[in-house]
């Protein structure tokens, strides 16, 4: 053991030698697959070619043939292989690889005839139905013919049908478990970056085969192949097969109007461009989209901007009434084998208008005082983005990947609140209130870089990783600020502005990472060390100044309104992994060391020169070191079952504000300080997954199990002031122990009837949260423990034939909280609902498609207890040769009953909001479609065209016609 230890250290600091250290049992396997066509032999590309074990079939290592029918598998090791190579309406491939294969430099199996299938296609295509969805390892895959849409359905449409997937109603993606979707790929290609709402809302249902829900692994694992606990999930949309190659598009246009006449807010509209050119691997995709009907077919970064510059939350959410434009061009390209480049530009325009009313009942042992708020943004916002990614393969061993994106936002906001505290005595006593006025104007600018290299080594499982990443973000923004704060039983607290302000915000960061990989005992045992270094820099700047009207200018400096902050954190993350990988198990497990330097201080700029401190206060260098430790393992019993349990140790530095002791009194009713002594935090969360599908019976389940605590939690002390100042609150953040949460969820879906024309689906799920705060009794705040306990239950049920197409899903949530202080009553709601979907194909082209929602709500504060149906209708008849044209008229909320309505609830407060929102209309579109995909035949070359560099043929003589290699390294070809 001590003498593979000495031999690890001297590969882990001499890659050249390492490098130089060539086993003579891994060789290349390659080949070139071709089909005949009238006698022309023609290159298959994209077929797929695996090496299987021949005693099991299960997968060894897979590939796709190139734009010239090539394949290879560098490094393979020697032994047993079975090759199998399929495409679409061809017989598959059968070779027998064995150990006495592997002679000379390489194994060249020369040029190998795919023969057409006797049975055809559509023979295949109606044997039966097709299941809703595939469980797999870390995957949930829908097959999209199961669910019948109408023709203008696009993706978002089919999301909000699929079991285990949330839409909500900005077009956020969440799983059931509450993890966000940040990305979605189109055939494994980024769509738009990190912006999914360009594809759901824009991509038509009809052109696609499956929908995959994705457990992703990092590219930083990626690059390395060891686990690095980093994954996130994603949706991959796959095209057709047969539509990988040609033009594809369509353009709606409609106009309508509110169908309450006392509405004025002018005629509703919508416009939509899709046109996509697919050439196999390659596709450029241009989009664009205006409308003012809260389909919002993008990411708002302006709106984000606006809320980070006021320093809280905005509206979202799908709040409100939003007028949005959008055009983007999406390309991604294969130029060949090495190199394969992507990149995407947009520009959006958006127009938001959110009225919000809230009503907050604040909880103490002894009293109760209440919150009521009204508030009007109106914001403005354009946004310009541009993503660009390359990938550079020189050969099998290296890889470069370059990932650079550059973002330009400008926007403004109107912004009127009125909020007032309510004492809790029977005539609910006016305490205080404020009402503010505000505009601001704001600017901001992104440009982020990473470039990664990878280097594998002959030694299969040796890898080498070098990363460097930069990001710099600056956002300016000048505003005005006319607001009056008053107390009722304290004047002196009184407070009346009249400001001007100018922000700017200026975080850099710069980065580098470095890993290496060992294979260790076995090649399938790694050892993985890391190194991570970043550094980040910000420097907030904020200058206030209040009017004079003696000069008539804003020219007095207000120090309560003008902190700035100057920080800079610099972290170091050491780690050591050990992964192992079998077949019917794998296991990863390791630890961080993370040391951490932060120092900041906070300030007023030119303070000095108006009379003022500049220095207010300073932390000079505060060293902190973490330990991070990660664990996962991975059952599998056989091919559609399989167990994970992960574990995950994760510390967060509390932040600079939350350090920063000075009182920041920019809201005199609510004064909040940092704590310079707060510790950082450490959560664990450990998890357990079982899935199990049955694909022949099409049934599937998923179940997950999960529990998480935190350490040390960085939590909100508040204390209310005295009698004389009732209202007041002043906060501070402490760190407490005993928070933890727990949930369980079960999803099962299954066909009820033997042709499976009816199915079912269900999701369960139950948790516990438990949250610590503290609440004023006697006028001093005590410790309460707050403990949620929730269930849900979603069920679906669909039908379907050739003319009609249905579905029923239903859904409850209750939810109770206790509280471990005497006198505080339990709070506890219920949320349920039922939705119908239907489609129904009528003679002629006609197409009927509705769906009706009922939603009630149990337990809120008075008046917000309510029932809505929202029932949505459109009717199409489409017509043309190919159907390519359709007429629509679709009728929103017929009923006129459309709410917005959530609640929030913690230990301190229970909060009930309230939002305008985009109630009953009618459009009236015109859509029209075309395709020409699908000339698979059309991207052959003939063989006696191509170069002789690509030619990987043997130079023996070969027989096209008899299908197989005479003589060469791979021997004859056979088939099964």
């Amino acid at each position: 053991m001590k003498h593979k230890s000495t031999v690890f250290l001297l590969l882990f600091f001499s890659f050249v030698y390492a490098n130089a250290q060539v086993s003579t049992t891994w060789k290349d396997i390659k080949g070139v697959v071709y089909e005949e066509i009238d006698t022309t032999s023609v290159f298959v590309e994209n077929a797929i070619v695996r090496l299987l074990n021949p005693n099991d079939s299960t997968v060894i290592r897979y590939t796709s043939t190139n734009k010239n029918g090539l394949f290879s598998f560098p490094s393979t090791e020697k032994r047993d292989y079975l090759l199998s190579i399929a495409f679409i309406g061809y017989n598959t491939f059968y070779k027998n690889i064995t150990p006495y294969s592997f002679q000379g430099e390489s194994i060249n199996l020369g040029e190998i005839l795919l023969e057409e299938s006797s049975l055809l296609l559509s023979e295949v295509t109606i044997l039966g139905e097709v299941p809703e969805l595939v469980v797999k390892e870390d995957t949930l895959e829908y097959n999209v013919a199961a669910f019948r849409m109408q023709e203008s359905a696009v993706v978002e449409d089919l999301l909000k049908r699929l079991p285990g997937i949330e839409v909500e109603a900005d077009g956020k993606i969440t799983t059931t478990q509450g993890k966000a979707v940040p990305k979605v790929f189109v055939d494994g290609k980024e769509f738009f970056g990190k912006d999914p709402k360009v594809a759901t809302k824009n991509i038509t249902v009809d052109i696609l085969d499956k929908v995959q829900v994705i457990e992703k692994k990092s590219d930083q694992e990626l690059l390395t192949g060891v686990e690095d606990g980093e994954e996130e999930i994603i949706i991959n949309l796959t095209i057709k097969k047969g539509m990988k190659k040609g033009w594809l598009g369509n353009a709606t246009a409609g106009v309508g109007d509110f169908t309450d006449a006392e509405r004025n807010d002018g005629a509703r509209y919508a416009g939509n461009l899709f046109i996509s050119r697919f050439l196999e691997n390659d596709q450029i995709t241009l989009v664009a989209n205006s409308n003012n009907i809260n389909n919002q077919a993008f990411a708002d970064d302006g709106n984000q901007a606006r809320s980070n510059m006021r320093g809280r939350g905005g509206g979202g959410g799908g709040n409100g009434l939003t007028s949005s434009s959008m055009a983007g061009l999406n390309v991604v390209g294969i130029v060949n084998d090495q190199l394969k480049m992507g990149g995407n530009i947009r520009y959006n325009y958006s127009d938001e208008l959110v009225d919000r009313k809230s009503f907050r009942q604040n909880f103490m042992k002894d009293s109760v005082s209440y919150l009521e708020s009204l508030s009007s943004d109106h914001g403005y916002s354009n946004n310009l983005v541009f993503d660009y990614k390359t990938e550079y393969n020189p050969d099998s061993l290296n890889a470069f990947v370059l990932t650079t994106g550059i973002s330009y936002n400008n926007s403004r906001s109107i912004d009127h609140s009125y909020q007032s505290t309510l004492a809790g005595d029977e005539d609910s006593t006016r305490v205080n209130y404020s009402d503010a006025y505000t505009r601001l104007h704001s600017d901001g600018l992104t440009v982020n870089a990473e470039l990664a290299y990878s280097r594998k080594f002959q030694r299969k499982g040796r890898r080498f990783s070098l990363t460097g990443t930069f990001n710099m973000n600056h956002n300016s923004g000048e505003g005005t600020n006319n607001s009056v704060n008053e107390s009722f039983l304290n004047p002196s607290l009184n407070e009346y502005l009249d400001q001007e302000s100018q922000n700017t915000s200026d975080r850099n960061s710069y980065g580098i990472r470095m890993t290496y990989v060992e294979p260790v005992w076995k090649t399938n045992n790694t050892l993985q060390f890391s190194y991570n270094l970043r550094y980040n820099h910000t420097d907030n700047v904020r200058e206030t100044f209040d009017y004079d009207p003696e000069t008539q200018t804003y020219s007095v400096l207000n120090s309560d309104y003008s902190k700035s902050l100057w920080n800079n954190f610099l972290t170091q993350t050491f780690g050591l992994n050990f992964n192992a990988v079998h077949a019917k198990y794998t296991y990863n497990i390791g630890l961080n060391v993370v040391p951490s330097h932060t120092q900041s201080t906070r300030y007023v700029k030119n303070g000095d020169i108006h009379g003022n401190d500049s220095i207010l206060s300073e932390i000079p260098g505060r060293n902190v070191v973490n330990f991070s430790p990660q664990l996962s393992y991975t059952q599998r019993f056989t091919k559609e079952m399989n167990l994970r349990f992960t574990y995950r140790g994760n510390a967060s530095q509390p932040s600079v504000s939350q350090l920063d002791p000075t009182p920041n009194n920019t809201n005199s009713m609510n004064i909040r300080y940092g704590n310079p002594d707060l510790l950082p935090s450490f959560s664990h969360n450990l998890s357990l997954r079982f899935n199990k599908n049955q694909r022949e019976a099409q049934r599937a389940l998923t179940s997950n199990l999960s529990f998480s605590f935190v350490q040390n939690q960085i939590i909100n002390f508040t204390v209310y002031e005295d009698e004389d100042s009732i209202g007041i609150q002043t906060t501070v953040p402490i760190n407490e122990n005993g928070s933890w949460n727990a949930s369980a969820d079960l999803m099962y879906s299954m066909p009820l009837d033997a042709k499976k024309k009816f199915k079912f689906s269900t999701q369960t799920r139950f948790g516990y949260n438990n949250r610590i705060g503290y609440v004023m009794v006697n006028k001093q705040s005590e410790r309460n423990i707050s403990g949620t306990f929730s269930a849900s239950e979603n069920i679906g049920l669909s039908y379907s034939k050739d003319w009609f197409y249905g579905q029923f899903r239903g859904n409850i949530r209750y939810s109770n909280t206790s509280n471990s202080l005497e006198g505080r009553q339990d709070q506890s709601d219920t949320n349920f609902g039922l939705t119908y979907n239907t489609q129904l194909f009528f003679p002629y082209n006609w197409t009927f498609a509705s769906d009706i929602n009922y939603r009630g709500r149990r337990g809120l504060s008075a008046g917000y207890n309510t029932d809505e149906v929202v029932w949505n209708a459109e009717i199409s008849k489409q017509f043309m040769s190919r159907k390519q044209a359709t007429v629509r008229v679709k009728w929103n909320d017929i009923l006129q009953q459309t709410l917005n309505i959530n609640r929030t609830i913690n230990a301190n407060y229970i909060e009930d909001n309230e939002y305008n929102i985009l109630s009953s209309y009618f459009l009236v579109s015109f859509a029209y479609r075309f395709n020409q995909m699908g000339n698979r035949r059309g991207s052959g070359e003939r063989r006696a065209n191509r170069e002789d560099g690509d030619n990987v043929r043997s130079n023996s003589e070969y027989s096209p016609r008899q299908g197989q290699s005479r003589g060469g390294d791979g021997g004859g070809s056979r088939r099964r």
